[in-house]
């Protein structure tokens, strides 16, 4: 048994060198004039991994035109009934179909999900929530001060129309100009 009283001598002496070998580096740094800060370094999960379908989306810009838009979807509707097959001929029914939780339905979107077009505001929402809820409040504030009657906004500053008046509803040229406004800042 004296070998493993050793063998326990050599790891313990092991774990000691390593000790003071990591605090030797810091005294290194000192002497360097380097400032002795902790940090901690995230990996970086985007250079080294694949993105995400949400990440490559087409985005539907603010200023798109009927043409631009018609395209996109048109390109996500092809690829809709093609994973999809027979009863996916109209590509919306996937989300009625989804919502049913019929797992075809979120195998074919989940396939054609880099295709399916997204808008300015749903990317900021998914990707910068601050920025998003503050274009929200600047987009309530137009709209409520060019006359629209609009609920409350919830917590991330989403609203709607109480009534439809004399100016139009939701995509009526006045409540997209608001739109427009705050979402380019």
């Amino acid at each position: 048994m004296p070998f493993m009283n050793e063998g326990r001598f050599v790891v313990s002496t092991l774990a000691v060198v390593c000790l003071l070998g990591g605090c030797s580096g810091a005294e290194d740094d000192k002497r360097a004039g380097s400032p002795s800060v902790a940090s901690l370094q995230s990996p970086d999960t985007q250079a080294s991994s694949p993105s995400a379908p949400d990440d490559q989306r087409p985005l539907l810009a603010l200023d798109v035109t009927d043409e631009e838009r018609d395209a996109l979807w048109k390109v996500w509707g092809e690829c809709i009934k093609k994973e999809g097959g027979p009863g996916y001929e109209e590509p919306k029914l996937v989300y009625l179909y989804e919502k049913q939780k019929d797992p075809k339905a979120q195998k074919v979107r989940a396939a054609c999900l880099s295709k399916e077009p997204e808008k300015f505001e749903e990317r900021q929402l998914r990707t910068d929530v601050s920025a998003f809820r503050d274009n929200q409040r600047e987009f309530y504030k137009c709209a409520k001060e060019a006359g629209y009657q609009l609920t409350a906004p919830d917590e991330d500053g989403q609203f709607g129309l109480t009534e439809v008046g004399p100016l139009g509803d939701w995509g009526s040229d006045k409540m997209q100009d608001c739109r427009k406004a705050a979402f380019s800042q």
